[in-house]
């Protein structure tokens, strides 16, 4: 009887072993954030004449099988953070593409706006604009 015990418990071990690894590999492909190092061409832009001030963010990544899940931002203090979830190319959302510009309207309380999760600063808010 100790050995059926023993062999259940082993089955069980390893079916929650392959469960928590799918899930963590359905988790990376499903919800990733980009990464300021994996983005090419990031481009951060003005738009003139705003109030309060847009900012056109534009990205491109270094992997073509991924692709835009959504834009989120975050705001902490005075830092607007702006997250890119990646996924798997059948869950893209429409219009969401890369290199189509992402439209962010910064707050006059945020002096700074950072990209993916190491809150890299990809631009400031000048003197002038305050």
């Amino acid at each position: 009887m100790a050995k059926y015990r023993l062999r259940a418990v082993i089955f069980l071990i390893c079916i929650a072993t392959l469960v928590a690894v799918t899930w963590a590999t359905y988790a990376e492909l499903h919800n990733r954030v980009l990464k300021r190092s994996e983005a090419w061409h990031l481009r951060v832009e003005e738009v003139p004449e705003t109030h309060p001030q847009q900012l056109r963010i534009t990205v491109d990544p270094d992997q073509g099988f991924m692709v835009i899940r959504e834009v989120t931002t975050r705001t902490r203090r005075t830092d607007m953070n702006v997250l890119y979830h990646l996924a798997l190319s059948g869950l893209a959302k429409e219009g969401q593409i890369w290199g189509k510009p992402f439209t962010l309207t910064v707050p006059d309380s945020v002096t700074s706006v950072s990209f993916g999760p190491a809150y890299d600063t990809i631009w400031r808010r000048t003197i002038a604009d305050r």
